[in-house]
């Protein structure tokens, strides 16, 4: 049977038993940020476009954020075409599937161009299948589909500058653009940086100067030409950092959280063991990435590789790219980081330095490939002594963590070595066999990364998402345009933020009680809407609300909810609520409702107009506080009422009328983008209790039309719309080649 089709069976085999339980066994992917973030986002991009519209603005989470805007929902990210489906169930799983399966055979692809053979090329792309990074990062759903496309993009720009095809160029500008769509601005940094010293330091070409600018000019080209395909969502988001409290950049202190410290280095030899970690008894860690695990194969052929001296460029540029991947990840655990964050323009704007092993990651993936065709391909054997203290190294690196971590399964480990030695070591003295060689060393290779990385991704039944809470029956009949709110309030201390699971004795349990107590950013799903939120671009109005509510006492938080436009309260205290006097569901009676009339208007200083908002000798009910003096002529016997309330995708209208002249006072975010029609003719919006929008109207009845459109967005669709009719002549037209 032909070589390549028989390591293509393999991966699909290994694929399909992987993802198993999704494809056949009615599963879905649930864990960390799909609940936050993956599963609540990509449901809401599937119902507004059923609705025939796009996902500007979502009003359910926050009072309402700029969804499109955010930039990590991905709304134009290509593969999200999948969410026409009309089951969102399979669409999602679809989709998680597809960004797995790209980056496998994508890898498989890309080896097999670089003329790898095909057991070297099955040994990369299974490491990228099965590598602990990479099912660690599975669950951070925009770095992941934005990591998926690094192999496609870097084999079509290394095919065009070798072969000097115009599908080339073009294919690299789209993969290019797919990675910036997906979301992470991260890893597009990192794909940038990859793609630029590949180019011009490993793919062959004339060593001159003249080369290695033409080569860089080209390189500027296609990044700009991806960039202006993208601006029609650049652009907004650019527009919306302006709102942001990273506007600026972040502190050395956010910055470098989530550092890689130097003892979880120790589970890059010898990982934790993750079977049937959800239901262990107070498992609970906070990291960025939950596996660096990458294989005790791998790192044994980078050693080897080393010691022998291999005499590939390729081999050299993804190792150095390794260890620089892992010096920038130790963040605040590396002397010289500081010096990086102070000097290196956009390091400020970022955070988690974890997320540098991205270049280490994808450096072992591309190393085991190249690696094992050197070291056991085209000549008799391998070089003894350095593969040996490859072994002994790996060896060292396993006792020092035994004896760091002593609770970790390390017999694993141990025969993966003693294995690995025994082939190097045959290998070594063998004349004949090198293809036996590398069968060998790929099947062990699997076999460890299956053993250590296979529960990295839980899965869960679909009806977890599909089936809706008991609470949710509690609410449904009477929220009438209010909105709820989950978790602690009676605390005297301050409270935790909303970005963490509710404290359960298992992560399972955690990931239940998210659900079952309607916490944000699930809740969407089920239609409920939240005065806080994650969204995971910090913007100042909505990190304001959440500092000043944490930091309150007890019955200022609850008049802050309660002028929030949240009547409901999901009670999570931690402890036992008959006892306290709770129910599962407060009713707050005094809440204010989405939208009333009031008339008279009274000036204060932004944001100290808050400490009057939540004064309990504020009545919000008869009077709107604005940063502005606004004349309006009060009367004594006011009133006014709202008729109607109709919210559609990036729109709300209203009904009204009164007998003087007053305010229309909505509880919804004030932003910038949003425009106001009172009976059909353009009036100005004004910011109503600092967080809220506010229209002044004359006497009567009136017609109120709220409609929204991203700040940016139609200069963003006209550069996209230039760049991509430029891609089209410049693939028509004759290119220049470069050398």
């Amino acid at each position: 049977m032909n070589k390549d089709l028989t390591a293509i069976l393999v991966l699909m085999a290994l694929f399909l038993t992987l993802f198993f339980p999704v494809l056949f066994e009615g599963k879905t992917f649930f864990f960390r940020d799909i609940l936050h973030f993956g599963y609540p986002f990509k449901h809401f991009i599937w119902k507004t476009w059923g609705e025939g519209a796009l996902p500007l603005w979502n009003m359910q989470i926050s009072s309402g954020i700029p969804f499109f805007s955010l930039y990590h929902p991905g709304v134009f990210y290509p593969p999200n075409l999948i969410f026409l489906l009309e089951d969102f169930g399979t669409a999602f799983n679809t989709c998680f599937l597809l960004h797995h399966f790209v980056l496998t055979f994508s890898v498989y692809r890309l080896a097999r161009f670089w003329g790898l053979s095909p057991e070297a090329s099955l040994g990369s792309a299974g490491t990228a299948l099965l590598g602990g990074y990479f099912l660690s990062l599975a669950s951070i759903y925009n770095h992941f589909q934005a990591a998926v496309w690094l192999p496609l993009t870097l084999l079509n720009l290394n095919r065009f500058l070798l072969e000097k095809k115009r599908a080339d160029f073009l294919a690299t500008v789209l993969f290019f653009a797919f990675m910036v769509l997906a979301g992470s601005p991260e890893t597009c940094v990192f794909t940038v940086a990859i793609l630029w010293g590949y180019s011009v330091f490993v793919v062959p070409g004339k060593s001159t100067y003249s080369s290695f600018f033409s080569r860089t000019g080209m390189f500027i080209g296609v990044i700009l030409l991806s960039l202006g395909l993208s601006a029609i969502q650049l652009i907004p988001t650019a527009e919306l950092v302006k709102e942001s409290v990273r506007s600026s950049g972040v502190n050395f202190e956010t910055n470098s959280a989530m550092s890689l410290s130097p003892s979880a280095l120790s589970a890059m030899v010898l990982p934790e063991n993750y079977f049937g970690f959800m239901n262990t008894a107070n498992f609970s860690k906070q990291f960025f990435l939950q596996s660096y695990f990458m294989g005790l194969v791998p790192l044994g052929l980078m050693l080897a590789g080393l010691f022998s001296g291999i005499k590939n460029r390729a081999f050299w540029f993804w190792s150095v790219l390794f260890f620089a991947g892992i010096f920038f990840a130790l963040g605040r655990f590396n002397p010289i980081y500081s010096w990086f964050y102070d000097w290196v323009p956009v390091l400020n704007f970022f955070r988690f330095p974890e997320k540098f092993f991205f270049l280490s990651a994808f450096s072992m993936v591309f190393l085991v490939g190249i690696g094992l065709d050197a070291l056991g391909g085209r000549h008799a054997g391998i070089r003894q002594v350095p593969s040996m203290l490859a072994v002994f190294i790996l060896l060292v690196f396993l006792v020092w963590t035994m004896v760091m971590e002593p609770g970790r399964e390390w017999i694993t480990g141990l025969v993966t070595i003693f294995i690995l030695a025994t082939l190097f070591a045959l290998a070594s003295t063998a004349t004949k066999g090198a293809m036996a060689f590398r069968v060998l060393v790929v099947s062990l290779l699997i076999l460890e990364l299956w053993a250590r990385n296979v529960s990295l991704l839980p899965v869960v039944d679909r009806s977890f998402f599909e089936r809706s809470p008991e609470l949710y029956n509690k609410l449904e009949r009477s929220q009438d345009f209010y909105r709820i709110y989950g978790g602690r309030l009676l605390d005297d201390e301050e409270l935790p933020t909303a970005n963490q699971f509710p404290l359960r004795e298992s992560l399972m349990a955690s990931h239940l009680a998210l659900k079952n107590l309607l916490r944000p950013n699930l809740g969407m799903i089920y239609g409920m809407s939240y005065a806080n939120g994650l969204t995971g671009l910090e913007l100042n109005d909505g990190w304001l609300w959440t500092e000043l509510f944490i930091k309150s006492p007890p019955d200022k938080r609850i008049r802050i909810l309660e002028r929030s436009n949240v009547k409901y309260w999901i009670t999570d205290e931690g402890r036992d609520l008959a006892s306290m006097g709770l129910k599962p569901v407060e009713v707050f009676d005094n809440a204010l409702p989405r939208a009333f009339i009031v008339g008279g208007s009274q000036r204060g200083r932004e944001p100290h107009l808050l400490n009057t908002y939540y004064s309990d000798l504020f009545d919000p009910l008869k009077e709107v506080l604005l940063a502005e003096e606004v004349q309006i002529q009060t009367r004594s016997n006011f009133s006014g009422q709202v008729n109607k309330i109709t919210y559609s995708p990036n729109k709300v209208e209203l009904s009204t009328d009164q007998n003087g002249e007053g305010f229309l006072v909505l509880l919804d975010t004030y932003f910038p983008g949003w425009k106001v029609e009172v009976d059909g003719k353009p009036e100005r919006i004004y910011r109503a209790n600092y967080f809220y929008r506010g229209v002044k109207l004359a006497p009567g009845s009136h017609s109120i039309e709220f409609s929204y459109e991203p700040v940016g967005l139609k200069t963003g669709a006209i550069i996209s719309s230039v760049t991509f009719i430029l891609l089209l002549f410049l693939y028509f037209k004759p290119m220049r080649t470069v050398q």
